[in-house]
């Protein structure tokens, strides 16, 4: 069995990663790290223990929701949502929320 390279240091995660991600992998994951931060302000926290961040796509963020009525009060908060998006995003990367029911946080 060949014997591992002595390091010189410890390597940071960040490095590792990148060694293992192509840079969209990298810049995707950065993209949901911030996207998750806006969510957990923007929206009350007797609302997060019912969504979950479902997907990211054609500059849609999918939210699932536990129930219809949890639904329609993030409905009233979209405008909210979407204005803290630009703001950190920038503008357009996130065009629109759309939620489903499906199983939430619960």
């Amino acid at each position: 069995m060949a014997k591992r390279e002595r390091m010189d240091r410890p390597a940071l995660l960040k490095e590792l990663l990148q060694r293992f991600l192509k840079p969209g992998d990298w810049q995707s994951l950065e993209q949901r790290r911030l996207i998750r931060e806006v969510w957990e302000k923007v929206v009350p926290r007797s609302l997060l223990c019912h969504t979950r961040l479902a997907d990211v796509r054609r500059r849609e963020l999918w939210v699932e929701v536990s129930a219809s009525p949890w639904m329609q009060e993030l409905q009233f908060l979209k405008p909210k949502i979407l204005q803290e998006l630009d703001r950190v995003l920038g503008p357009g990367v996130i065009r629109e929320v759309r939620f489903s029911v499906g199983a939430g946080e619960q």
